[in-house]
């Protein structure tokens, strides 16, 4: 198997282990958790470069993906349904992985800019608030 195989496969992964939407420290060990799996799979099926590309791809996407299923959890109370579409994202990544591998790379880029777009809007909204105090 390539390497970035095994990055899909930790992006997969962790996007499975951030359907569940938690936040706080909750978040911090089901990060772990996605961690220690992707760092099995990629030793079982790589080798060292592949364990550590599997386990940047889970930390990333289930940092980035909890975030998303926490946020609409909050917004609209219910996030069964966006938890089942990210599944399904998730067997996306596992194909391509498998078929075209260099597109993981493409979907790592997305999820970070994802993260950090996330991010910077909510220090906007928090910069607003501050003003108004």
């Amino acid at each position: 198997m390539d390497v970035l195989t095994q990055l899909g496969i930790g992006i997969a992964i962790g996007m499975l282990a951030g359907t569940t939407g938690v936040h706080g420290s909750a978040r911090g060990r089901m990060t772990l958790l996605a961690a220690a799996i992707a760092l099995i799979a990629g030793l079982l099926l790589e080798g060292p470069l592949g364990a550590l590309l599997a386990v940047v791809g889970a930390i990333v996407a289930c940092l980035v993906v909890s975030d998303v299923v926490s946020g609409a959890g909050r917004r609209e109370g219910s996030s069964g349904a966006l938890g089942f579409l990210i599944a399904i994202a998730a067997l996306i990544v596992i194909a391509v992985a498998l078929v075209v591998p260099v597109l993981d790379l493409v979907v790592l880029l997305g999820l970070v800019w994802l993260g950090i777009s996330r991010h910077r809007r909510a220090q906007k909204k928090h910069a607003g608030l501050r003003v108004l105090r």
